[in-house]
């Protein structure tokens, strides 16, 4: 598996005394490692202006507890929020149409996770090992996950695929203890290797 922690040195600075910070509306981007490692860091309000979050923007902001997204942002870049275990919630725009790889990896704080209705894709590694996720819906509009989407998500007890979903990417579910139950939709198309691998307790896997 691709490590994107290991990008950064383990000698890199960061400013991790930075505990707040205002973003003015003239800002359409913020760019790539821009608040890496800015572990002081509790929360940031993103102003209607933003369109773009770069890759590895907030990667181990682990005092990050809280975060608004407009409804303007329509990118998320690779691994944007990696290793933010302090984040509790987050709720992705409308605007938004691809959860990119990596994205959320090791949030192992995240228990709640709301998705816009417009997100088609989950990417490759997207919550891998969030273990305090305990339920999902993925709605109508996704139509495919990423290959170790949910990878590890040990705390997760439900999950509802939405209607549209034609692929299912490997190892997608695997290692996910706590299900016990699945509802595929006549829509998918595509299981891939392993998806539901380590299911211990799988009672039940309907298909729609």
């Amino acid at each position: 598996m691709h490590r994107p922690d290991q990008h950064h040195s383990a000698g890199q600075h960061h400013c991790t005394g930075l505990t707040s910070i205002i973003l003015p509306d003239s800002i359409t981007t913020i760019g790539e490692s821009a608040f890496f490692g800015c572990t002081g860091l509790t929360s940031i309000t993103l102003p209607n202006s933003i369109t773009t979050i770069g890759s590895r923007a907030f990667e181990s902001c682990r005092g990050l507890t809280s975060i608004t997204l407009p409804n303007s942002i329509t990118t998320i870049g690779e691994s944007a929020f990696l290793g933010c275990t302090g984040l509790t919630s987050i709720i992705l725009p409308d605007s938004l149409t691809t959860i990119g790889e990596y994205t959320f990896l090791n949030c192992t704080g995240l228990t709640s996770i709301t998705l816009g209705n417009s997100i088609t894709t989950i990417g490759e590694s997207a919550f891998f090992g969030c273990t305090g996720l305990t339920s999902i819906t993925l709605g109508n509009s996704i139509t495919a996950i990423g290959e170790l989407a949910f990878h590890g998500c040990t705390g997760l007890t439900s999950i509802t695929l939405g209607s549209s979903v034609t692929t299912i990417g490997e190892h997608a579910f695997s290692g996910c203890t706590s299900l016990t139950s699945i509802t595929l939709p006549g829509s998918v198309i595509t299981i891939g290797d392993s998806a539901f691998e380590d299911w211990t307790d799988l009672t039940q896997r309907n298909l729609g």
